[in-house]
């Protein structure tokens, strides 16, 4: 049995359910965990992130999806090569991947023609949801609900310590720097479940730009940059862009130093059960008296510590 998975998530659901020997082919995205780096790189982005800020990326993508055009291509002849008997995708993002409709017209010309799965996860529920599908699939329901009840654990592990919280602090989470964005899908949910409230975003709604004025009249007390497919180095490299901005001081989270990066990857982008993490990641910071937590390293930097840092050693 061969698998490629077109998305971060999914290989990492793969893997978890203890698929990682069956995949063959994996998209340029598909890092976690670090043993799947090896396997064949059959989708990529035909954005050059590397090279391009946040606002170049962004306007390239909305020229794409004007034009028609994919932001995301696949090896067909590599493809035809490893033959897999199915191919995992989803619905729910043009720059992720491709669409099913759009893997079946590609690979159209393939001589053996393999099962097309599809997730569109928009909440937690339906990342559960993902996992049971996965699981069913390849008849291994079992160890797929014993997935989902420790992620359940994980969650309401949480929610013990903060779902008794009334004064809750208002959250952003900057999905992108230029512009900005308010990050959507399960985002706002975890922030809920962290203790915040996600006034900017509706759990399962889309990510959706935000107005700088917006923002000011929102008053987060708490920030989080979390870029899609940013870790925290990516977002360091356009964090002075952001801080040119003389009216940061007006927001109550630039007043009292209470801005973070985090690693949008490992945590937050990639629906998998490692978002339990991010709401850690979230609960420990924003209600750091009810939730203790230790974070791993390079997950969360505190901005203003890091400019202190910085201008210090100069």
């Amino acid at each position: 049995m061969n698998i490629v998975s077109l998305l971060p998530s999914v290989t990492e659901i793969l893997c978890e359910l203890g698929l990682e020997d069956h995949i063959v082919g994996i998209s340029h995205e598909c890092d976690f965990p670090e043993t799947i780096r090896s396997k064949e790189i059959v989708g990529f982005s035909g954005i050059d992130s590397k090279n391009l800020n946040s606002l170049e990326i962004d306007e390239l993508v909305r020229r794409n999806i004007q034009a028609g055009k994919s932001s995301y291509f696949l090896k067909i002849e590599k493809i035809e090569e490893i033959k897999p008997d199915y191919i995992i995708t989803q619905d729910l993002c043009e720059v992720c991947a491709l669409s099913e409709d759009a893997i079946v017209t590609s690979l159209s010309s393939l001589t053996k023609k393999p099962k097309i799965i599809t997730v569109g996860p928009k909440n937690i529920e339906d990342i559960k949801e993902s996992i049971r599908k996965i699981a069913k699939e390849f008849k291994i329901e079992k160890k797929g609900l014993e997935i989902i009840n420790n992620f359940n654990s994980e969650i309401n592990s949480i929610l013990s310590k903060t779902e008794i919280i009334i004064d809750r602090p208002r959250v952003f989470c900057m999905e992108w720097m230029n512009p900005f964005y308010s990050a959507g899908h399960w985002v706002p949910e975890m922030v809920e479940i962290a203790g915040g409230i996600s006034g900017l975003s509706k759990s399962g709604e889309p990510s959706r730009v935000v107005q700088f004025d917006e923002i000011i009249k929102y008053a987060p007390n708490y920030i989080f940059i979390m870029p899609c497919g940013y870790a925290i180095d990516d977002s360091l490299k356009e964090i002075n862009l952001l801080l040119e901005n003389t009216k940061l001081n007006e927001i109550p989270a630039f007043k009292t130093g209470d801005v973070y990066l985090v690693d949008a990857n490992s945590f937050f982008t990639r629906p998998s059960t490692r978002v339990a993490g991010g709401i850690k990641l979230l609960a420990r910071t924003i209600n750091s008296e009810s939730f203790q937590y230790e974070p791993a390293p390079d997950s969360i930097l505190n901005l203003q510590n890091y400019i202190h840092f910085e201008s210090f050693v100069g």
